[in-house]
């Protein structure tokens, strides 16, 4: 369901960070049943909340001190898992911001 166009459109492939942000520059709501690594429900994730405050300190610390670029022509083709991989993994160039 994360990746389906008939839920987020064509461009579903495309970063767009304004998804997320409605007219009024708030966070919109998004239904938890568009975000399946946790599902929605009474069988949600009991450690959602906790994982995504770790990733958002942990990604904050590395975007600060790093520059990421996916590797030109690298083929970004999800995997069908329930953990969610890449098809071909996720081959990155990493290197120290100036």
């Amino acid at each position: 369901m994360g990746r389906m166009e008939e839920i987020w459109g064509v461009d579903w492939m495309d970063f767009k960070p304004e998804r997320w942000i409605s007219k009024k520059m708030v966070v919109s709501h998004m239904p938890a049943y568009k975000f399946t690594a946790f599902m929605a429900g009474p069988r949600t994730c009991l450690g959602r909340k906790i994982a995504f405050v770790q990733m958002k300190a942990i990604a904050s610390c590395v975007l600060r001190r790093f520059k990421i670029e996916v590797v030109d022509g690298h083929p970004m083709v999800p995997d069908a898992s329930i953990l969610m991989f890449m098809k071909y993994g996720l081959k990155v160039r990493v290197s120290y911001r100036a």
